[in-house]
């Protein structure tokens, strides 16, 4: 995907002012909050992901509830 500098920069600074003005509510917002930073990391390096530099990302937090893990009997 290409895109102009002027476009970067544009979205950078929607991205920012959104992240800016946010308040995290619920697990939603907390989702959301991680997903624009994500977007945000990948305009500055314009569309390439430097190595583990999404490793802070990679822990969004899950829809629901938790699986239970009962104690497992061997038959």
């Amino acid at each position: 995907m290409l895109l102009s500098s002027t476009s970067i920069e544009v979205l950078s600074d929607l991205i920012e002012n959104r992240l800016a003005i946010m308040s995290i509510g619920d697990q939603d917002d907390l989702r959301e909050k991680i997903a624009l930073k994500r977007a945000l990391t990948e305009l500055r390096n314009n569309g390439q992901i430097p190595p583990g530099a999404l490793s802070e990302f990679s822990d969004i937090p899950r829809r629901g509830r938790r699986r239970k893990v009962g104690s497992a009997e061997a038959i």
